[in-house]
């Protein structure tokens, strides 16, 4: 490597700046009465404890932090008081709400995930519940109203839900509600293919290439997902299903009987824990982790399947010490 002179050394006014830069700074900070302090000193964790707790309030419960929190000497320490308030469980369940929906419900009345999710973190039941547990939510007058139900499968099987994601499909075959349960779980993503006129969009013209890849030869083959759902008949407020009747069918590698054994398999898998952790690194950063995060990510992974629920989760990455620098 040539080392030569550097651009500072050719230029004797940027020499003269350089040198004069750390003298004003240093009779600013006295003008100022400050003086000099050395880093790592106690205003300088005073501050950094006063950026964590603002952080952590905004992130968690999405206030700002109180005086306490302001001038505690472990802000991390707080995180599990905030993950078990109501404040986080109004937070996270507005969050999932719309991570879960492909756009706004006309009404509140047609929210499930909304309702379902903040009665999972106020109960502190598992976070799988959310998807497989015996659960009916049903509309009030203004609201969405959770019961227990033996034959509920999560907010899949909530009326709502289905008229919500049923499709246009010409037999009735749910494949927009297929791939809604495959994305929350899961988190695939799939871009659609854009019809032209005269395209044959029942399910023998989905058979061939290129639609034949998505409906029916992946893992998350939309078409045969769908068969183990009810079909729909009719349209509007005059929609009604009817149950399956194709039978058990040769998904994620076995034979699923029904759609309960379906979600319960997805919710089983590691795709769904990573998932539920890439959704808490959105919660908390607003961005999907990344590679140097891996340890935190795992950290994450590993909470949820120990302890089931999501505000550990949640909690395992806000605790951690990388998430106030």
């Amino acid at each position: 490597m040539h080392w030569g002179t550097s651009r500072s050394l050719r230029n004797p006014s940027r020499i003269g700046l350089a040198a004069l830069l750390p003298a004003i700074a240093v009779a600013a900070a006295l003008a100022a009465g400050k003086g000099a302090r050395a880093e790592g000193g106690e205003q300088d964790k005073a501050e950094a404890n006063e950026r964590c707790a603002i952080r952590l309030s905004i992130a968690l419960v999405g206030k700002s932090a109180d005086a306490s929190l302001m001038t505690s000497a472990d802000p991390q320490a707080t995180v599990d008081a905030m993950v078990a308030s109501p404040d986080f469980a109004e937070r996270w369940a507005r969050y999932v709400n719309s991570a879960f929906n492909g756009g706004p419900s006309a009404a509140a009345t047609d929210d499930p995930v909304y309702y379902l999710a903040k009665h999972i973190v106020t109960q502190n039941k598992p976070w799988a519940d959310m998807f497989i547990g015996p659960y009916s939510v049903t509309a009030t007058a203004n609201a969405m109203e959770v019961k227990d139900d033996p034959n509920g499968l999560g907010y899949f099987r909530t009326p709502a839900w289905m008229k919500k994601y049923a499709g246009n499909e010409d037999q009735g075959y749910m494949l927009v509600g297929a791939f809604r349960i495959i994305q929350n779980t899961t988190g695939i993503e799939l871009v659609p293919s854009i019809g032209q006129p005269g395209d044959d969009r029942t399910a023998t013209g989905r058979a061939v290439a290129p639609c034949k890849s998505c409906h029916f030869d992946a893992w998350y083959a939309l078409d045969t997902f769908a068969k183990l759902l009810p079909k729909r008949k009719g349209q509007g407020d005059t929609m009604t299903f009817t149950p399956p009747t194709e039978g058990p069918q040769q998904i994620l590698g076995k034979s699923i009987a029904d759609d309960k054994a379906m979600v319960n398999a997805l919710v089983d898998s590691e795709a769904w824990r990573f998932n539920q952790c890439r959704l808490v690194f959105k919660f908390l950063y607003g961005r999907a982790e990344n590679q140097c995060e891996s340890v935190v990510f795992d950290k994450c992974v590993d909470a949820l399947g120990s302890t089931k629920t999501i505000q550990s989760a949640v909690a395992a990455v806000a605790k951690d010490p990388s998430f106030c620098k």
